[in-house]
């Protein structure tokens, strides 16, 4: 064979193998690029779907986070309740709930005193909250303010910061809370100062006080008897009705005992109250004047003076009176007519007494006593004093037991007219000459008395329709004594 011819034929064969094999490395080449831009493509989906997927399972996680703070602001303990886990952390810092509880019942029972605190809340985030996810657990961090109306006071509004800590973890397919920080960071009014508050307190316990004041004028028990706690205390002092009195029953009862002597009341402060308020608790004094009418004598108009203590305690959102002080102080008649009357009353009270001992009757003089009265007996074997109804008693039966007969006379000129005084309660009868004339086995005698009485009204007596005086000190003083033909 030629090999011209055999040497064209090997480079002919060459070429086309070489050519064949650039066709094929052509073709794979081709092949791979695609099949990793399709691998790319396929990672890029996975990243894709995984970010999504992140970003759903924190949005789910910030989803549940809101929805805490919310049912927290309804204060919705059910709700609360449902979104921890049953071993549960709460790790509570400031305020009066500080502490860490652990477990379901411990933080239930820390939001139940929390809402019990509070008659509205409210909150916002400062910031958009910070969520991180970590597979099965995620973490919520946020600076919330809550604000927020107390029970105690709902005109006021304060304001809680609270620095907030999340720790969820994902259980059959929802978010629990495991973990939770509540750390107040910062609190305080939004509506009123600390001192603005304070006043209001005062004020309210004043409208209280005067709200009280009303109702005893227009003689209204439906209307006192919610002002009262139920183990409310009333002391009355002076007066017929004079007595402690406890409880919300037997307080109703002596007003209305009160009510069932006077037509109509009036009152007014002689002052402006004080008032003092610490805390939940607070204290009205004043001095008042009712002006009243008696059911006996309705053309008659008397009044009272009274020092009044109220004290209030906080509850139910209103102040409520759990001790009253009503102390009489002053009382008399209002028009000269009425004053008169009493000059009157006085005058014949003190007659009465000195005829009492001109016919020895001891039945009727020591009624006419205060059970603490004092009887100075100026001269004679009867000299001393007696104090107390029992040492007065005795002192007049000796008296009665030495003469089997007496008489008196008062003087009634000019300068030894018996003499009226009266200061509020106060009474004085001076008598500045009175004169016995008694008698025993051995004759007849006189015995000279300059008299004085002073007497204290212990209030309108509905039994009788006057004030009720009482002897409340008497001195007897036995100028002279002789028999009685000496006398001119």
């Amino acid at each position: 064979m030629n090999m011209k011819i055999v040497a064209a034929v090997f480079i002919a064969l060459t070429i086309i193998f070489a050519a064949a094999f650039g066709a094929v490395y052509a073709l794979d080449s081709s092949a791979l690029s695609h099949k990793n831009s399709e691998i790319t493509s396929k990672n890029n989906q996975i990243s894709s779907l995984k970010a999504q997927y992140d970003n759903e399972k924190a949005a789910a996680v910030l989803e549940a986070a809101y929805s805490h703070w919310n049912n927290i602001t309804i204060e919705n303990l059910s709700l609360v309740s449902a979104e921890y886990t049953s071993n549960a952390t709460l790790h509570w810092i400031g305020g009066p709930l500080s502490g860490t509880y652990t477990g379901i019942s411990q933080i239930n029972a820390t939001w139940t005193k929390f809402f019990n605190l509070w008659s509205a809340v409210w909150f916002y985030a400062e910031a958009p909250p910070t969520v991180m996810v970590s597979g099965n657990t995620a973490t919520v961090t946020s600076m919330n303010q809550f604000v927020l109306t107390p029970f105690s006071a709902e005109k006021q509004v304060q304001y809680l910061n609270i620095s907030y800590t999340l720790n969820y973890i994902l259980v059959n397919n929802n978010w629990k809370i495991y973990n939770e920080v509540w750390h107040i960071v910062g609190s305080g009014f939004i509506s009123y100062t600390a001192g603005e508050v304070h006043s209001l307190k005062a004020e309210a316990a004043l409208e209280a006080a005067f709200s009280h004041w009303n109702d005893i004028a227009i003689e209204n028990s439906s209307l006192l008897e919610p002002q009262y706690t139920s183990n409310a205390t009333l002391h009355w002092i002076g007066g017929p009705l004079t007595g402690t009195y406890k409880g919300e029953t037997s307080v109703i009862n002596t007003w209305t005992k009160f009510f069932n002597i006077w037509s109509a009341v009036w009152f007014y402060t002689i002052a402006p109250p004080s008032v003092s308020v610490s805390g939940n608790t607070a204290t009205v004094t004043s001095m008042n004047q009712f002006i009243l009418t008696p059911y006996s004598n309705q053309s008659q108009v008397q009044y009272l003076n009274i020092s009044y203590t109220l004290n209030f305690v906080f509850m139910n959102n209103s102040w409520k009176i759990y001790n009253e002080v009503w102390h009489i102080v002053g009382s008399g008649f209002i028009s000269y007519a009425q004053e008169f009357a009493e000059y009157n009353e006085i005058s014949s009270l003190g007659l009465n007494h000195i005829n009492q001992i001109a016919i020895e009757n001891i039945s009727l003089i020591m009624p006419q006593y205060a059970k603490n009265a004092t009887l100075y007996w100026a001269k004679g074997p009867l000299a001393g004093t007696y104090t107390n109804y029992s040492e007065i008693n005795t002192t007049w039966t000796k008296f009665f037991a030495m003469w089997q007969a007496v008489w008196f006379y008062a003087s009634t000129n000019m300068t030894n007219n018996p003499v009226v005084t009266i200061h509020g309660n106060t009474a004085y009868y001076n008598a500045t000459f009175t004169q016995f004339i008694v008698q025993n086995s051995t004759g007849f005698y006189y015995i000279n008395v300059t008299y004085s009485i002073k007497y204290y009204n212990f209030g309108f007596n509905p039994a009788t329709g006057h004030d009720d005086y009482k002897i409340v000190y008497e001195i007897f003083d036995n100028t002279a004594l002789g028999p009685i033909s000496k006398l001119e």
